[in-house]
């Protein structure tokens, strides 16, 4: 990478350097702080996006970068040395700074450690000529940079082939837009129009405008979306659509239990039909926009799992009360014997002395937090439900040890010759594994998070 540092310092941004920068009061660094005001966005016809995969992005799809910024933590990481040769060699500045500066430029204390700079970019709506199958998605006056952001990432999604924002539109380019698009603001179209252009554009462009509305008596879900283009139009948050818009659309579509047709109900009543597959999407092309889900996030399996590793533990217990001997140990291997015993408080514990109705409740108390943890965990998450599903069927193991004898069946002994371990059970076995795959899970989520930051 290029490493010329000239002009440390001074603020005087040529192109096709390398420029270390440490102090807040740096020009180049206040114009991108500036960049948070949509004043200094427009006239300069800048933006800025944050994160290593959303800067690649914008890359590869040809997007002009003004200026790449990474913190020092994320130097010499091949990625991060890739995009900004390529910054350089497409006549960008690269700026190398601190996590100060960083933290500043982006208003986060944890930040990303890299930022792009990019030239802001819209389709001129009189160039955009629907083609059959084709759906764009227009948006009158919508405030919440956030909704914004979520339709925009929904639509690219959806397969979407664009998104046409009508009158005075919260700005698309806005850091918390941006953020909230997860990158596609890079992969969809974005233009602009002021209600009289937008209403001269779709009658010349002979689409088919499907608009939300209170008024709307026909079911979205029964209109054909594939005779014409289509343009699925939705209102302002708290106002919905204007008669003049509303006068224009070839159809006026009810969401079913929607309540209200404002565009953020309406996006998630739309959204929530796709993904339950109960009726086609207004969008052509719908591609469901869910979290994967794992096997033990759904309560089918996750019960069917605890039964079969329940009625096991409770099996061998049988078999170990049958067929082998009270505190005589059955050496297996070394270091491993059977060794049959009663445990009447709770191994591990400052409460091994406890008994009875206490030590229930507190396996009631700890299975019922663990079913709180299950479900309140992105369902994403493999090892997190995997644990979660052996720490409850240990739990009740023991549970049910302690309600039919009133005390727990162990069996497994490790040991050496100055040394053992606790005497415990395939239940135990459980607890401690799932205990494990929890905490390996967490292992993996921060590592997903550090590689996201870059």
């Amino acid at each position: 990478m290029i490493n010329d540092r000239s002009d440390h310092g001074t603020g005087t941004a040529r192109v096709g350097q390398v420029k270390e920068v440490t102090s807040l009061t740096n020009p180049i660094v206040k114009d991108i702080r500036a960049l948070t005001q949509k004043k200094h966005r427009d006239e300069t016809r800048s933006f800025m996006a944050e994160g290593l995969k959303l800067v690649i992005d914008a890359l590869d799809l040809g997007w002009k970068i003004k200026t790449l910024v990474y913190a020092k933590a994320a130097k010499g990481k091949p990625q991060v040395e890739q995009v900004a040769a390529k910054t350089v060699a497409r006549g960008g500045l690269v700026l190398e700074v601190n996590e100060k500066v960083i933290s500043t430029i982006t208003r986060r204390d944890n930040p990303q450690m890299v930022v792009g700079i990019f030239e802001q970019r819209y389709s001129p709506l009189r160039d955009i000529h629907p083609q059959e199958g084709e759906t764009y998605v227009a948006l009158d006056r919508v405030r919440d940079p956030g909704n914004l952001g979520t339709i925009i990432r929904t639509a690219d999604a959806a397969g979407a082939s664009g998104i046409i924002l009508v009158g005075e539109t919260t700005d698309p380019f806005s850091l918390e837009t941006v953020r909230a698009t997860m990158g596609s603001v890079f992969a969809i179209p974005i233009a602009r129009a002021n209600t009289e252009d937008f209403i001269r554009w779709q009658r010349a462009a002979g689409v088919q405008v499907v608009a939300t509305h209170l008024a709307g008596s026909v079911d979205y879900r029964t209109i054909d979306y594939k005779s014409k283009p289509v343009v699925l139009l939705m209102g302002n948050e708290q106002a919905g659509l204007p008669v003049e818009l509303a006068r224009e659309a070839g159809a006026l579509a009810r969401i079913p239990q929607a309540g209200r047709a404002d565009l953020a109900q309406s996006r998630h009543r739309d959204r929530h039909h796709a993904v339950r597959g109960a009726a086609p999407s207004p969008v052509s092309g719908w591609r469901p926009m869910r979290q994967e889900q794992t096997l033990f996030s759904r309560p089918l399996p996750i019960a069917l799992f605890i039964l079969i590793a329940l009625a096991a533990d409770q099996f061998i217990k049988y078999l170990v009360e049958a067929y082998l001997p009270f505190q005589q140990g059955v050496p297996v291997m070394p270091m491993l014997a059977l060794y049959r015993t009663y445990n009447y408080g709770v191994a591990f514990s400052m409460l091994s002395g406890m008994e009875g109705w206490f030590i229930v409740g507190i396996r009631l108390a700890v299975v019922t937090f663990v079913l709180w943890l299950w479900r309140r965990t992105p369902k994403d998450r493999f090892f997190a439900h995997l644990g979660y599903a052996m720490i409850i069927a240990g739990a009740l193991g023991n549970l049910v040890d302690r309600l039919l004898f009133g005390y727990v069946i162990d069996y497994i002994l490790f040991y050496t010759a100055t040394w053992s371990f606790a005497v415990f059970n395939l239940a135990d076995s459980f607890i401690t594994v799932g205990a494990g795959a929890i905490i390996l899970d967490e292992l993996l989520q921060a590592k997903k998070e550090r590689s996201l930051k870059l």
